[in-house]
């Protein structure tokens, strides 16, 4: 069964809020908004054997320590993405770098390692019609540099309108 699947980093509850925190601002432009979902994609798998990937990402997990990200500036990741970037620290490289050892070829451009653009984040707003320009400068004035924690790691097929949890594995 070949499907479109993305590798996450979960974000711990700590760090949830205070992503939450700089979130609030969006209240300000009467933005409706639920609680994130923390994470960073580092692989998204374009047309591929679930059967293939789901026993290469569990043997990747196993022994797999939760690590921490510093998370350090506030960036508009395109023209209508609003994104936390975390600093790119030795583990969160060499985990990345180790999982595409394989299966990088089935990546999309933005993961694909070969391609080198990957660039860390944790998105916290995006929108086509809204003025982004003045939801990240509010985002800016509450949020403070600060650490976080990945404790999981996730494999999800992307459906059209939602994901599909198939692997999730606590850190430990």
């Amino acid at each position: 069964m070949r499907k479109d699947i993305c590798a996450i980093w979960i974000l711990d509850e700590s760090t949830n809020q205070k992503l939450n925190e700089v979130r609030g601002a969006l209240d300000v432009f009467g933005i409706e908004h639920g609680p994130i979902y923390g994470h960073i994609t580092f692989a998204n798998l374009i047309d591929i054997d679930v059967d293939e990937v789901l026993p290469y990402t569990r043997k990747f997990a196993q022994g797999k320590k939760s690590f921490d990200i510093n998370c350090s500036a506030l960036s508009l990741l395109s023209a209508n993405c609003i994104a936390c970037i975390p600093s790119v620290s030795r583990k969160l490289l060499r985990y990345y770098e180790e999982y595409h050892k394989e299966f990088d070829s089935y990546c999309n451009m933005w993961t694909r390692a070969d391609l080198e653009l990957w660039l860390p984040h944790i998105s916290l707003y995006g929108s086509e019609t809204e003025d982004m320009g003045a939801i990240i400068r509010e985002m800016t004035d509450r949020f403070h540099q600060f650490k976080g924690k990945v404790v999981r790691l996730e494999l999800s097929i992307v459906n059209e309108n939602d994901f599909e949890i198939i692997y999730s594995y606590d850190l430990e």
